[in-house]
């Protein structure tokens, strides 16, 4: 039996929050790219406006960057607020995951509960959690939380054996 216990914080959920969104916000900073350089070209070419241009320029370029960095700052103070609130027994999470059973159980404060390994319809293995899909919900699991270093392969194994190609993990060397 492995035994996952870890409390969540504000800055782990902002964290996993930017590395399962980095395509889109790769996108949205092409897109703030797209809308910048563009302006820019344009005031390099209208030499006798080229001067009143510039001083309004930061209107046309402050704009798209302020959008782009404000969603980062919104969604912080999202995680930082929404968190905040819990007191520390709904911030700790525990996993139980028996290899023969057929899911694993949830411990969130207070609460119990147990998903079975068919509910879930993806895992995905990142650097420092794995990340269930269940239903369309993202929970995370924190690999600090793993008491020692041989449950996670234990874990790698058990969830090949129950999902199978719904375990996206990464190479043992890849980790390393």
């Amino acid at each position: 039996m492995i035994h996952v216990d870890f409390t969540m914080t504000h800055s782990d959920l902002f964290r996993a929050s930017l590395e399962l969104s980095r395509g889109r916000l790769i996108i949205g900073g092409l897109i703030v790219l797209a809308s910048i350089l563009p302006m820019l070209w344009l005031f390099w070419l209208l030499e006798d406006l080229r001067g009143f241009l510039f001083e309004v320029s930061p209107l046309f370029i402050g704009f798209p960057l302020l959008a782009f960095g404000g969603q980062l700052l919104r969604a912080h103070a999202t995680y930082r607020k929404s968190l905040r609130k819990l007191p520390e027994s709904q911030r700790r999470i525990q996993y139980h995951f028996d290899e023969s059973a057929d899911g694993y159980d949830v411990i969130h404060g207070d609460s119990f509960s147990h998903w079975v390994w068919r509910d879930l319809t993806k895992v995905m293995e990142k650097r420092d959690y794995f990340v269930f899909n269940i239903h369309g919900a993202r929970t995370l699991l924190l690999k600090n939380g793993f008491h020692q270093s041989s449950d996670i392969a234990l874990f790698r194994q058990i969830l090949t054996t129950q999902l199978g190609k719904k375990a996206k993990l990464q190479s043992v060397a890849a980790i390393s």
